[in-house]
């Protein structure tokens, strides 16, 4: 049996990563595993690592590969195994087997995994946004660019040159989209087709293999806040031209979208709760309490706060939000209603209903493109009027209303505790917002000049004198 000089344990005790010292594996570093009932080893050589704690690191890939193999039981490199002469003597025996990957065209295989995806979103190990985005990459993006710019049709065509050219095909993207969709094809590759034996699992262990890009700060800053100004101008031009014109199409339900939309934004602003969270909303999620507050007379006066009990769908968060939409929600709930008796909708709106639902869809929620596509024509109709975020070279975007949110409550001087456990954020995350704000609210008190009298310049006192 060849000399063992290192041995560490990996995947919890299920095999070991060992370096051989004699014989011809010596100096290369094993994955191996005890064959269940035998007295026998199952191994395969890690490449490309040089110390042990690489060793381990790549172990997981290669006890991927090797039981995705499923080699034959005298294709198993067999180590120590006992033979059944009198004697008792050990023999050893070694095979080296290459396996040639299968090939699929691209076009089934992106189908077949998709198709394999769906199932984990119908029993809720997947949500349903991440399953459209992986679609979009792979058939819109990954396909084009295989089969146009590579021109490659079947699998086992990749090699590991084959991505490379992958952000100079999508250089209109932002590094961050970039980046989703180069782990989106890496999900694809390493959980479809190599699980498949459709490709080999030494590509992914390459580095240069679908590499990310590097992305700056100024990349994260994608959605950024409204300011104030902008903010005004926004809604003043949904809740007046933007509905007003739907008024005299013939088709009342543009006008009611409107509507919803202009109450939408409203609520999105002030409840910081991410575009996916609200489409799932039911009124019964919400509670309007009538806080009170004392006047300038000392007179009580009903101020009522709505408070949205949710789950962040990203990170399962459960939350509670004190939102100052009360009466917004009231207004919605009072028009929507009178829009159900108008045109005679036989349906009725109970707790059970989505604050935003279709009314024409036994209020199921409308998809999360239309409002994009608001969105968009909003903000194109008013871009002129428009100064942007400071800090970003991005256009407002859906989720700018959730930064909106974060950013208000941090100038207002909310804790930063608080802000970050009302929008189901890190508090790492929420204090890189607040640094940057903190410098402009106190940039009065670093630029002013001292004004009055000359200072006294300050005499220090030694006790030793």
């Amino acid at each position: 049996m060849p000399k063992i000089l290192e041995k560490e344990e990996v995947l919890n005790g299920r095999g070991h990563v060992v370096l051989y010292g004699s014989g011809t594996s010596a100096g290369g570093y094993f994955y191996r595993e005890l064959v269940k009932g035998q007295r026998s080893y199952r191994q395969r050589r890690i490449p490309g690592v040089s110390s042990m704690q690489e060793a381990v690191q790549a172990a997981v890939d290669v006890a991927f590969q090797l039981h995705n193999d499923k080699p034959d039981p005298q294709a198993v490199a067999l180590i120590g195994r006992a033979d059944s002469t009198p004697q008792n003597s050990k023999t050893y025996q070694s095979y080296v087997v290459t396996r040639q990957p299968r090939k699929q065209r691209i076009e089934d295989a992106i189908d077949a995994f998709l198709k394999e995806e769906q199932k984990r979103v119908d029993v809720g190990l997947l949500a349903q946004k991440t399953q459209t985005q992986k679609r979009i990459t792979l058939t819109r993006h990954l396909l084009p660019y295989l089969r146009n710019h590579k021109y490659i049709s079947y699998t086992n065509q990749i090699t590991e040159t084959t991505f490379r050219d992958y952000s100079i095909y999508r250089a209109d993207a932002t590094p961050l989209t970039r980046n989703n969709e180069i782990s989106q094809i890496k999900d694809f590759c390493k959980n479809y087709l190599v699980k498949h034996r459709l490709l080999t699992a030494d590509l992914l262990m390459d580095r240069d293999f679908l590499k990310r890009g590097q992305i700056k700060q100024i990349d994260k800053m994608r959605n950024p806040a409204v300011s104030s100004e902008d903010w005004e101008v926004i809604v003043r031009y949904v809740r007046g031209h933007y509905r007003n014109t739907a008024l005299h199409l013939p088709n009342h339900r543009i006008h009611y979208w409107r509507t919803l939309f202009w109450h939408w934004i409203l609520f999105a602003k002030n409840s910081g709760m991410s575009p996916e969270e609200i489409l799932k909303l039911k009124w019964k999620q919400i509670e309007i309490v009538d806080e009170g507050r004392i006047n300038s007379k000392g007179e009580r006066e009903s101020w009522e706060v709505a408070y949205i009990y949710t789950i962040r769908s990203k990170t399962k968060q459960a939350r509670e939000i004190p939102v100052n939409q009360a009466r917004e929600l009231r207004r919605w709930k009072k028009l929507q209603e009178e829009y159900l008796a108008r045109h005679s909708i036989q349906a009725t709106i109970s707790k059970e209903t989505l604050v935003f639902g279709n009314p024409h869809n036994s209020f199921r929620a409308y998809g999360y493109t239309n409002y994009q596509r608001s969105w968009r024509e909003v903000r194109e109709a008013v871009q002129e009027k428009l100064s942007g975020h400071r800090f970003s070279r991005h256009h407002y975007t859906i989720y700018s209303m959730r930064s909106t949110f974060i950013e208000d409550h941090l100038l207002k001087g909310t804790p930063v505790f608080e802000v970050a456990e009302m929008a189901g954020h890190s508090v790492t995350e929420t204090q890189k917002t607040y640094a940057k704000l903190n410098l402009r609210k106190k940039g009065a008190e670093i630029t002013l000049p001292r004004l009055g009298r000359q200072a006294h310049p300050r005499v220090k006192a030694d006790l030793f004198e």
